[in-house]
């Protein structure tokens, strides 16, 4: 990427790069809040009243002050926030009607999790907003206001936690399940939550179920299939590698096809080799991929450090060039696939205008583009 600075850009761009900071550091606060193993701020609400017990209240105890203005970085997600109960939970069809504690087959075994009242929780996805007329994106969080109910997790023989069903997976596929129709082609079985919710659909014929690990189908055939009452008839399940089984799919054989065959964000290059392979192939199909928003939203934030190293380095300013550092070492230590991403989609970019600037600081605008890359590759294969 060509880097052209101007003296709009010197005066402008910095009021980008601090409200970038301002609010990703307030969310990445609460993120890792939410993911360490104690919750002390949320403990603390075990003893207010119940009315106390709210949004603007619970996401100021996680900030560590009581927000009381649209201004404070961590007022966006006071809107996200949602009060879960128990009853929600078990009023789920596939809780309602599968039964799998203590299930054991194999390598494998269905333990029963319950969090802690009051336990903060990721409900959803990221979403992107405009946090002061800038895009960021929002942590959708939750907790819980009453008793918890168990949630199914599936683990092997070494206690390692292979899939589970918990409010984040039920509403991060529920806009999959909304969408499938007709013949529905599911990558990745897991414990069968998404077959199960597109097979009680009247508008879907069937579910066809791709799954490489034996041991998973075999526990999925023996434990989990029985119980599908009259939605077994739709499921057929079909053992392969998604990346092998995906190629011989002939445009039009399925209607609709939902991917998950990663744990989550961590797992960055079965999405994105999967992107690569299946592109705009499948025009008569539709492909929905599971936690992609969050994926392309990492691709948004890769695109945002290349900018700003690219401006430090344009501006060989101390205060920005140490920023350019510390946004070359996460990319060159090779973790995170989405910085190559990003630097595949900007690599013949230049930058003259801040209306350049303003074009790629956009979620939207990435999208797009990411999209028009990876399916042209695939189209060349």
């Amino acid at each position: 990427m060509k880097f052209v600075s101007s003296r709009r850009i010197r005066n402008s761009f910095p009021r980008y790069i601090e409200n970038y900071f301002l609010y990703q550091s307030a969310f990445s606060h609460v993120l890792s809040m939410i993911s360490d193993s104690k919750y002390d701020c949320v403990l603390n609400l075990g003893d207010a009243r119940d009315e106390d017990i709210t949004p603007v209240n619970v996401v100021s105890a996680l900030a560590g002050h009581q927000i009381s203005s649209d201004k404070d970085p961590f007022y966006p997600m006071i809107s996200h926030c949602k009060a879960f109960s128990r009853e929600e939970l078990l009023q789920n069809p596939y809780y309602r009607n599968i039964r799998l504690e203590g299930c054991e087959l194999g390598d494998f075994r269905v333990a029963s999790v319950i969090d802690r009242q009051y336990e903060v929780i990721l409900w959803n996805e990221v979403i992107c907003e405009k946090c002061d007329g800038l895009d960021s994106f929002v942590p959708r969080i939750g907790f819980w206001k009453d008793e918890p109910a168990p949630y199914y997790v599936l683990r092997d023989k070494e206690g390692e936690a292979w899939m589970s069903v918990t409010f984040n997976e039920m509403f991060t596929m529920q806009p999959a399940v909304d969408e499938a129709r007709g013949r529905v082609l599911a990558l990745g079985c897991g414990l069968g939550y998404y077959a199960y919710m597109a097979a009680l659909k009247p508008d879907v014929e069937s579910v066809t179920i791709v799954e490489r690990n034996d041991g998973i189908i075999e526990f999925f055939n023996q434990k989990i299939l029985p119980q599908f009452g009259d939605a077994k008839a739709k499921i057929r399940v079909v053992q392969a590698d998604v990346f092998d089984f995906m190629p011989a799919v002939q445009d039009g054989e399925y209607d609709y096809c939902f991917v998950d065959i990663w744990n989550g964000l961590q797992e960055e290059k079965p999405y994105y080799g999967l992107r690569k392979l299946c592109g705009n192939n499948y025009r008569g199909m539709k492909m929905a991929y599971w936690l992609e928003n969050s994926f392309l939203g990492q691709v948004a934030t890769g695109v945002k450090a290349v900018l700003m190293e690219a401006f430090a380095e344009a501006e060989q300013e101390k205060e920005w060039l140490q920023l350019a550092i510390s946004a070359k070492q996460l990319r060159d230590s090779g973790q995170y696939e989405f910085f190559a991403v990003a630097d595949s989609l900007m690599q013949d970019v230049v930058i003259r205008t801040m209306e350049d600037i303003d074009y790629y600081w956009e979620f939207a605008n990435i999208k797009k583009l990411y999209y028009e890359k990876y399916n042209d590759l695939a189209e060349r294969r």
